[in-house]
């Protein structure tokens, strides 16, 4: 196949060389594999912790378990499928020893941005309303969460999310039709969605 006409098969191929070069020994390989997935990495993981310090303490430790080579990756999936799947389970273990409530710090309200053209009121309705959603989201099933992210968040396909959370494609469809039904009757039952 032509990597010139499919990017994304050239950061595949280029991520799995990385590691494997991290494999032989190349720190370096190791620190571009990090860089290539960082930043999205903690995304997902900050939309389910909602915490920049637990999502970056999480971050690091899933590059940590990568670079530990405690399960190695087999190529039965992509490895950033594979990275994920890391990232799920240490997220999900830390999100039960931790049973405390989140709610939006003066630091990440103050970072709400407003677009161009955008009045106050509505970047601020447009805000809550987000705050909501991810507030009903946190109010779900661990696994209800994990999979939303995934699909909605992240853009992954119900294969790439299966393989992360170790589960069939269809029992990611399952789970995310559950997960749907019960975000839904969550924000059925507020005026701020309906």
């Amino acid at each position: 196949m032509d990597e010139n006409k499919n990017p994304q098969a050239k950061t595949h191929d280029s991520a799995e060389e990385l590691y494997r070069r991290f494999l032989d020994g190349d720190s370096e390989a190791y620190e571009s594999l990090v860089a290539l997935y960082l930043n999205e990495l903690f995304r997902f993981i900050y939309g389910i912790v909602l915490d920049y310090h637990e999502a970056e303490h999480l971050t690091i430790e899933t590059f940590a378990q990568l670079a530990l080579n405690t399960k190695p990756f087999e190529g039965r999936s992509t490895l950033k499928t594979y990275i994920y799947g890391i990232a799920k389970n240490l997220t999900l273990q830390h999100m039960k020893k931790r049973k405390r409530n989140q709610h939006m710090s003066f630091e990440e309200i103050a970072e709400l941005s407003i677009d161009d053209g955008e009045s106050i009121q509505t970047a601020l309705e447009n805000n809550e309303r987000k705050q909501y959603l991810m507030d009903a989201m946190r109010g779900l099933k661990e696994e209800y969460h994990a999979v939303l992210i995934l699909l909605y968040f992240e853009g992954m396909s119900y294969r790439q999310a299966g393989s992360a959370m170790n589960k069939s494609e269809k029992q990611i469809k399952d789970l995310a039709y559950r997960a749907k039904a019960a975000l839904k009757k969550k924000l059925e039952d507020s005026s701020v969605f309906y």
